[in-house]
């Protein structure tokens, strides 16, 4: 039986977009997992090396029993964090560009109306655009959680939807971010509520991965209390590794989430007439 083609363009109450978010995954996931292979998967192993070099490190410098050297290592602990956030933001944009650009020809062209020469030409540009529009959003978030949290949710879900509103409609970052703040407006509880759902399956997915690895510390902690420092063994530093590859690449599904809620939204605002009958 031929699947059908998923119509993006359509309101959509909440649990519809669930659902419809699956559904498209579900039967996407070969080309999808195709062009991340190619384009991403690379940058995504490297982020997991990075992130086992990181937490290495981090280990290395802390010391609980000792508070003067805790103090003095804080500083490099938090230039350690720093930049392995801005090396993840540019990960996640270049997964944002591939798998919005996908979506992008999908909507417009037809399922199985397009190759992947089409979609490969816009990610140099649409790669771009998601980088600077990440640097934005991470700054005025970032701000926002100093200011007691609130206000950084709010920046984080209100501009949510901007990076899918970034390719489609293609008129520029400022465009999108003030396009994003509009609609969001119109249901801003229901795009936090996708927003926190997606946030819940990559946690629970990230969780369940590194079960052993907890064990692992708090065993070590429980038994050796004198022991300055937890030794993980090399598989859990290797499983560190493939968790942090396996939870960035499902954030596919809140950006699938995202989609919908943005083409649902614009569908609410602005309906398009009905097409006339030939």
């Amino acid at each position: 039986m031929a699947e059908k083609e998923i119509e993006f363009r359509k309101k959509r109450e909440i649990g519809d977009i669930f659902s419809a978010g699956f559904a498209f995954i579900k039967q996407e996931y070969k080309p999808v997992s195709k062009l991340i292979a190619i384009y991403v998967l690379p940058f995504l192993v490297l982020y997991g090396f990075v992130q086992v070099h990181l937490q290495k490190n981090i280990i290395s410098k802390i010391d609980l029993t000792n508070q003067e050297t805790l103090l003095e290592n804080i500083g490099p602990v938090y230039l350690n964090l720093i930049v392995f956030a801005l090396f993840g933001l540019f990960v996640q944009s270049l997964l944002i560009a591939t798998y919005y650009s996908y979506i992008e020809v999908y909507v417009k062209k037809g399922r199985g109306n397009f190759d992947f020469q089409e979609i490969t030409q816009h990610l140099f540009h649409n790669g771009l655009l998601a980088i600077g529009t990440s640097l934005i959003v991470f700054i005025v978030v970032v701000f926002g959680l100093f200011l007691c949290i609130v206000p950084g949710i709010y920046f984080a879900n209100t501009f949510s939807i901007a990076f899918i509103i970034l390719i489609f409609e293609k008129n520029g970052i400022g465009n999108a971010l003030l396009r994003s703040a509009f609609l969001v407006k119109y249901q801003w509880w229901n795009t936090f509520l996708i927003n926190v759902v997606g946030f819940i399956i990559i946690w629970t997915a990230g969780t369940i991965i590194s079960l052993p690895i907890m064990i692992t510390g708090l065993s070590g902690t429980i038994f050796n209390p004198a022991e300055k420092q937890v030794e993980y063994p090399d598989w859990a530093w290797i499983l560190i590794g493939f968790s942090t590859v396996i939870t960035s690449v499902l954030w596919i599904i809140p950006y699938t989430f995202l989609a919908f809620q943005y083409f649902n939204l614009e569908e609410q605002i602005k309906p398009r007439e009905p097409m006339k009958e030939i």
